[in-house]
């Protein structure tokens, strides 16, 4: 019974442990490493071929294989090599010369000079990278690694074999076969025989799998001196690399192998440099490779191509030193000073005689390529020209031949003066020396060109340069308002340091030296502010004020939140407003152009260069070009300072100004000469092609005063032909009428309404003074006593109001053609700008101010003022009836006194206003402000009441 308790016992726990295995074993399987199971099928036999079997083979035997499997997306190759430039850069701050480098770097003056080699090892970890490529059969095999042998033909299998610790390999039915120590041709070629003996019809093939680890030491001058295990097809530097590296006092040319087994070998590791032949000494297991303290070394410095310290065996000659550093940058004609050291330990210089001067261990040499004064028989051309670049002296000796034709030059090419640079002759400093190309390229008279010369050519664009806002600005020291300029800064270094009228041509040229400030634009109001130009309108900014209207200064407690807001926006004047928007043109072109090309600018900046390229690669030309400055002005189209070269007709100078104006047909020229206190008397038109002028002087064209006026004049309203009309030179109101083919029926010529730009500007000012006045009495009044809170808020209101009304302009003018006719002294000579309103005959009459009922009541000829107030449902008690005035049509205004309304009837003509002031309690200060800002918005009533009489 017990014996079938145990059989049952056991047969049920062998159904559970296959029922296991059944669930286990396909997890397992999916665990298990596809290497292991292909080694095991090639052992097998099956189902794998002789090429599989040898990447498996070389894949299970590389170390390093692992590494290269896929690794999640890293930084790019640019980001990369960044930050190894970068890294270089912080290297070269912490890098310690050694004592050789000190030594020689003293002697030779060069504070780069380092020792040649010793970089190979820097960023080399010494790892053996994965093998690749066939293994030649010079290959000594050893105990370890790993043979792959195929076999093709009546026999058809493949088998990896590794050589024993006996030194064989026994491959399927061959006999075993001894590898260690021999070459794997060697291996190869007695397995074929012994295959021909044994399987016939059967090809052999044998290749190396995995190879073998072996140990070498690495001591002497390394960083890290020790026993290092690496394959067998490592080399010298690999196990040097390993061990750090060698130490600057090292030497790279004697390294020593020592056999385990003797003998000794030494390597010249500047083969793997370029310098010499590589070595193909390969490592066996037990070497110790030895670093000896460096031998002698040798320096050359100079006109070579890798400047350094090199060791050297024994003597050499100056020839291979410099092919040391990679050749002269001169193959010809260069110079070679040699530092010796005598046996006393004196230091003297001697000059190499060829290349074949011994070089001696501890020499440094100074390589010096061709004169000390450069090319020779070479003249250059720069600036505006199409080829710009060296020539030779002998096809170009003069300007004329440099530069050809004068129509081979590009268009608007500045032709009065063209700037030579050249070497003086005595003290060999640069010196600038001006050109007119006007008479170069005629050859009248010819200008011959040195060696060494260089002809810098401008354009016309350059010469307006030095009549931009810029360059104005830094003359007349009112600061830099492009720092990034190197020629702006340049001039103004000289400025501030001369103090003289040297560039005073600059400031005559224009007459705008300071100008208003007004707020920064920013993208989107600038775009505004185009868009407003090119309709003709006034620019505005940020706030709404005009682009040329300043803040008013009023205390925080009387400005409101837009004015404070206003008071913070930074203020810019027109020349650095124009900066600005110069900048965002060019950054949105470039936008513009990076969008198009998809993110990919190329080609030059096609923005308007805000620094001349010419005058940034030679800043001194900036100031030479002013000081030769001409300044023109009057009647021309391009008023402004020109530089001349020699003296020039006047003629030319005006023609390179862009001419004369047209109303300039009787003009008389004057000149004020530079060094002459005496002014040349005025010439005619005709005489312009005679009249000299030489560089500093200014030359002005006078012309007749032009016959029309700058601006027209604007007829609107009841004229028969009303329109914008260009006037004459002191052409009359009544004669405009005249032209405009007089007035309509409808036409009430006594509420004509005459506006004027400057009575305009006067008023705006007027407005600001009495804003600025009520400022100051708010102040003293609130510095006596206190305030109500009330009072004030009125007051601060009546200031606000004041410093933001726009005025509007209104002159008092008879209008009425007969009246004209019979009195033609109050005709009005009219301006550019005016504008005349002629409203239709209107039917009311304003009643406003203290009043029951303010408003406008029908016209009735004859009615009294009372008559229109009594309408207007009588005065409040609050009214002041003493005061009440009457502002007729035409802009006019009188008193109605108290009998006025009782006795004496005051004449109301149509599109009157009767306005009728409240009492004031003179006591009362602030209670008087709030009364008078009521009745300012009254005022701005009775002046809406003019806008309704010009839509009549």
């Amino acid at each position: 019974m017990r014996r079938q308790l145990r059989f049952n016992f056991a047969r049920r726990l062998t159904a559970l442990c296959v029922a296991s295995l059944v669930v286990v074993i396909p997890a397992l399987a999916q665990q298990i490493d596809p290497s292991v199971l292909g080694r095991i099928q090639g052992q097998l036999g099956a189902g794998t071929n002789a090429g599989e079997q040898l990447d498996q083979s070389r894949q299970e035997g590389d170390m390093d294989a692992a590494s290269t499997a896929a690794q999640p997306a890293g930084p790019t190759s640019e980001e990369l090599e960044l930050r190894r430039q970068r890294s270089r850069v912080q290297l070269d701050r912490l890098y310690t010369p050694s004592t050789v480098e000190r030594e020689y770097r003293e002697r030779l003056g060069d504070p780069t000079l380092r020792q040649f080699g010793y970089d190979l090892f820097r960023s080399s970890e010494g790892g053996s990278g994965p093998l690749t490529g066939a293994v030649g059969d010079g290959y000594i095999l050893g105990v370890g690694d790993q043979v792959v042998v195929s076999f093709q033909g009546a026999t058809n299998e493949s088998q990896t074999v590794r050589v024993d610790r006996e030194g064989r390999i026994v491959v399927g039915q061959i006999r075993p076969i001894r590898a260690a120590g021999r070459s794997i041709g060697a291996v190869r070629s007695e397995l074929a025989a012994e295959t021909r003996r044994t399987l016939l019809g059967t090809d052999v093939y044998i290749s190396l799998g995995s190879v073998r680890a072996i140990s070498v030491f690495v001591g002497g001058e390394v960083e890290r001196p020790g026993q290092y295990r690496m394959t067998s097809l490592g080399d010298v530097a690999t196990a040097i690399a390993r061990a750090g590296g060698i130490r600057r006092n090292g030497s790279l040319r004697n390294v020593r192998i020592e056999r385990s087994g003797g003998g000794r070998t030494t390597v010249d590791l500047y083969g793997l440099l370029g310098i010499g032949t590589p070595s193909s000494v390969r490592l066996q297991d037990g070497d110790r490779i030895v670093i000896p303290v460096i031998g002698g070394t040798v320096a050359v410095a100079g006109a070579v191509a890798r400047p350094g310290i090199y060791e050297v065996r024994g003597s050499t000659t100056l020839s291979q030193l410099i092919s040391y550093a990679g050749g002269a940058l001169r193959p010809r004609g260069y110079q070679a000073a040699v530092s010796r050291i005598a046996p006393d330990g004196s230091e003297s210089f001697i000059r190499a005689t060829g290349s074949a001067q011994t070089i001696m261990a501890g020499d440094a040499v100074q390589v010096s390529g061709g004169s000390a004064g450069g090319a020779q028989n070479r003249v250059a051309l720069s600036g505006f020209v199409a080829n710009p670049g060296a020539r030779a002296l002998g096809m170009t000796a003069t300007v004329r031949e440099l530069l050809g034709d004068p129509d081979d030059l590009r268009a608007g090419t500045y032709l009065p003066m063209a700037v030579l640079a050249r070497r003086d002759e005595i003290t060999g400093s640069r010196v600038y020396e001006g050109v007119n190309l006007i008479t170069a390229l005629r050859n009248s008279p010819a200008v011959p060109l040195r060696s060494g010369d260089d002809l810098f050519v401008f354009s016309r664009t350059d010469i307006d340069f030095l009549n931009s806002a810029a360059v104005r600005r830094v003359v007349t020291g009112q600061g830099n308002l492009l720092p990034e300029c190197r020629s702006l800064e340049n001039l103004r270094t000289l400025a501030e340091d001369v103090q003289s009228s040297r560039f005073a041509a600059v400031a005559r040229g224009s007459g705008r030296l300071a100008t208003a400030r007004r707020p920064v634009l920013s993208r989107s109001n600038y775009d505004l502010d185009e868009r407003q130009r090119r309709r003709g309108e006034t620019p505005t900014v940020e706030g709404g004020l005009p682009s040329t209207q300043t803040q008013q200064q009023v205390p925080a407690s009387a400005s409101g939140a837009g004015n404070a807001q206003q008071a913070q926006v930074p203020q810019l004047d027109d020349d650095e407003a124009d900066i600005r928007r110069r900048r965002l043109l060019n950054a949105e072109r470039e936008a513009d152009r990076y969008a198009r090309s998809g993110g990919e600018l190329e080609g030059q900046n096609t923005g308007e260069p805000l620094c001349p390229a010419v005058f940034e690669a030679q800043p001194d030309l900036l100031p030479m070009l002013i000081e030769h400055a001409v300044t023109i002005g009057g009647a021309v189209r391009e008023p402004g300072a020109y530089p001349v070269a020699t003296d020039i007709a006047a003629a030319s100078l005006v023609s390179v100004a862009q001419g004369t104006t047209v109303n300039s047909r009787n003009m008389l020229a004057s000149v004020i000469r530079a060094d002459d206190d005496a002014a040349v008397a005025p010439q005619p038109n005709a005489g312009l092609a005679s009249l000299v002028i030489r560089p500093g002087d200014d030359l002005r064209i006078g012309a007749s005063q032009p016959q029309f006026e700058m601006g027209g004049v604007l007829l609107s309203g009841e004229f028969a032909q009303p329109g914008y009309y260009t006037i004459r030179k002191g052409e009359t109101l009544g004669q405009l009428i005249t032209r405009a083919g007089g007035l309509s029926r409808l036409a009430y010529p006594y509420g004509a309404i005459f506006t004027r730009k400057s009575v305009k500007e006067l008023q705006q000012e007027g407005f600001k003074r009495t804003a600025r006045e009520l400022n100051a009495g708010l102040l003293a009044a609130i510095s006596r006593r206190g305030a109500e809170a009330g009072s004030l808020t009125a007051a601060t209101d009546l200031i606000d109001r004041l410093s933001n009304i726009e005025a509007p302009g209104r002159m008092v003018v008879e209008t009425d053609p007969q009246v004209l006719a019979v009195r033609p002294e109050l005709d009005t000579v009219l301006e550019g700008g005016d504008v005349i309103v002629m409203p239709k005959t209107p039917n009311f009459v304003l009643v406003l101010g203290d009043v029951n009922n303010p408003g406008a009541l029908q016209f009735v000829a004859g009615k009294s003022t009372k008559n229109y107030v009594r309408e207007a449902g009588g005065l409040q008690s609050s009214a002041e009836a003493d005061r009440a005035f009457l502002v007729l049509p035409n802009g006019t205004a009188q008193p109605l006194s108290s009998a006025g309304w009782t006795r004496t009837a005051a004449v109301v003509p149509p599109g009157s206003t009767i306005i009728v002031p409240k009492e004031i309690d003179p006591g009362r200060t602030l209670d008087l402000v709030r009364d008078v800002a009521t009745i300012f918005g009254q005022f701005a009533t009775a002046i809406a009441s003019i806008a309704i009489l010009s839509n009549q």
